[in-house]
């Protein structure tokens, strides 16, 4: 079976050849560029210097290191997420800078603060005010706002209509991009945040708290508005793509490391219904597959996304509460594709051995791809300096255990 082939088989609940490595497919299951940098030397591949995917610091996996892994899922761009295009002719849109003492490429438009205090601001329209990395991190994070609450009012949703348009300039060079890597590869094709999401938060966190609790038909509105914009974005992607595209990412982190953030009953009442208006009127206007993106623990309302049409869920983080790999396969690993799980660097400690490793990432892959429906990735994007000998049990429990 060629990638695309392996892939497309999952995505419709059929058995492959084998368990399709999703490593690099997706935003959510890849890896700190710092950690890509060792793995193309670990591969054996020519260094280039990483492509920076945004301010979260992740790599954009190129095509010599796909094949080296046996990758087979190819990321396109993201223009929600990274204000340059992934592929193509795209060399005026990247340039070098240094980062943590090696040089990477990131947007042209990006650009670098190095402040008294030995931190280092991400300047750019997409990160407001910038995003700082302070010294001895290797991410950036967006400044803490603590009076979300302060002069919260209840909001007009008029004021809330995203636009359902797309650049069209940007679309344009997606489909020629994407029918050249259809035509040229055989690598499954998969969309990365170009939908509009259902995170709006009106007044913040807190915020948007109280006003489920207090007015629940104004967040209503709000999220409807969202789905119709959602919707005729789809739409135009569908156009554009979608004869080319197996998978398209849809985001929203609705758990924590306990359990549905908002609980389950209030996400039932405000989301679910959104949920299935934009889940089942994506299935009418596209064949591109639902790859939904949650952190955490969603066990609870796991069944109600699947009843809403959802297709595939990432990352899987299995060390969230009621997360436990055999316990989601055996309630819903017919009915939905598993994308991640196998190694999650939030209970694996650094100190653990290879031996260790290879088991924790072995077991899990057996688990959650016995019967099909499995896509094998790490849970989230790894960390940087990932040890070396933890990519590498990753890499080689995947080649033993990946066979049915």
């Amino acid at each position: 079976m060629t990638s695309r082939e392996r892939v497309r088989a999952v995505l419709n609940h059929r058995i492959p050849d084998r368990v399709p490595n999703g490593l690099g497919g997706c935003e959510t299951s890849s890896l700190h560029v710092l950690t890509y940098d060792n793995l193309q030397k670990m591969m054996g591949v020519e260094r280039k210097p990483p492509k920076v995917d945004s301010c979260m610091c992740i790599a954009i996996f190129e095509e010599p290191v796909l094949r080296a892994i046996d990758g087979d899922i190819l990321l396109l761009a993201s223009h929600k997420f990274c204000e340059s295009e992934y592929r193509g002719d795209i060399e005026d849109q990247w340039k070098e800078a240094e980062l943590w003492g090696r040089t990477f490429s990131v947007p042209t438009s990006v650009n670098f603060r190095k402040n008294e205090d030995g931190s280092l601001t991400w300047l750019s329209h997409m990160w407001n005010g910038g995003a700082v990395c302070t010294p001895n991190s290797y991410y950036f994070e967006h400044p803490e706002f603590t009076d979300l609450m302060a002069d919260f009012q209840i909001p007009d949703p008029d004021r809330y209509r995203p636009r359902g348009t797309l650049d069209e300039r940007l679309l344009r060079n997606l489909e020629n991009t994407v029918k050249r890597l259809y035509e040229e590869t055989e690598f499954s094709l998969s969309l990365g945040e170009w939908v509009t999401n259902l995170q709006v938060q009106p007044g913040g966190f807190a915020g948007h708290m109280i006003l489920m609790m207090e007015e629940p038909d104004i967040m209503k509105e709000i999220l409807d508005h969202y789905v119709d914009a959602a919707l005729e974005q789809v739409t135009l992607l569908d156009q554009a793509i979608g004869k080319y595209v197996d998978m398209a990412s849809m985001v929203q982190d609705i758990g924590d490391n306990r359990g549905v953030t908002v609980g389950a009953p209030l996400w039932r009442e405000i989301y679910k219904p959104a949920y299935k208006k934009l889940f089942q009127g994506w299935k009418q206007r596209t064949s591109m597959k639902i790859n939904f993106h949650s952190c955490g623990s969603i066990e609870e309302i796991l069944g109600d996304l699947i009843e809403c049409g959802m297709e595939v869920l990432n990352p899987v983080q299995t060390s969230a509460a009621n997360m436990n790999p055999a316990l989601l396969k055996e309630r819903y690993g017919k009915d939905v594709v598993f994308w991640g799980g196998a190694y999650d660097s939030q209970s694996v400690p650094a100190e653990a051995s290879y031996e260790e490793v290879y088991k924790i990432v072995y077991d899990n892959i057996r688990i959650l791809a016995e019967g099909g429906n499995y896509i094998f990735s790490g849970v989230h994007n790894l960390p940087a300096y990932l040890p070396d000998h933890h990519l590498k049990a990753l890499l080689d429990a995947y080649k033993d255990a990946r066979m049915y």
